[in-house]
């Protein structure tokens, strides 16, 4: 990698015994160490970011549940479920990246929404707006990863969000 190389590499041609190898010898004692960038540690603020954003989605979870208690087509009902499996997939990511940042399994108390609504068009507004919340919430904490992985791994859960917006407001306008 370029950062472990030295910025100076001495020149061997010259003899041990001459002026211009001591000269070089001098200066390389006022040439920094090479750059080598400090181990990352374990930052609380990402951590707690990731507890919250595996909460966010178990509500997405708990919305995706009662839109398919209330839709009635069977075809329907599938796509919901396609949508419900992304928010299970996004949820053990986010268990992978907080593994990853503090060694721990992520464990989350979460309490069942109380959704007794029976109207879908409110139900199905407020998932899209739950949606568009988590997105500017995820766009956080892919700003503050550093490892390439888990930013994939962010970037696909924006994008699955996205995706599922896009059906819902498919689902509010049918």
């Amino acid at each position: 990698m370029y950062y472990n190389q030295a910025f100076y590499q001495p020149d061997y041609r010259f003899n041990s015994n001459t002026v211009a190898f001591q000269g070089i010898k001098d200066l390389q004692s006022h040439i920094p160490q090479p750059y080598r960038p400090a181990k990352l540690r374990i930052d609380d603020k990402i951590s707690e970011l990731i507890e919250e954003a595996a909460k966010i989605e178990k509500r997405l979870f708990a919305y995706d549940k009662r839109i398919m208690e209330i839709i009635e087509s069977e075809v329907d009902k599938k796509r919901i479920l396609k949508i419900s499996f992304n928010q299970k997939k996004h949820e053990k990511m986010f268990g992978e990246i907080y593994q990853g940042l503090t060694g721990r399994k992520l464990l989350i108390d979460f309490k069942d929404l109380d959704l007794r609504e029976e109207n879908i068009k409110a139900i199905i507004d407020n998932r899209i707006f739950q949606g568009f919340e988590a997105i500017d919430f995820y766009r956080k904490i892919y700003f503050l990863l550093a490892a390439v992985e888990w930013k994939q791994m962010m970037y696909e859960i924006i994008g699955d969000e996205q995706n599922d917006i896009i059906k819902y407001i498919y689902y509010l306008n049918k």
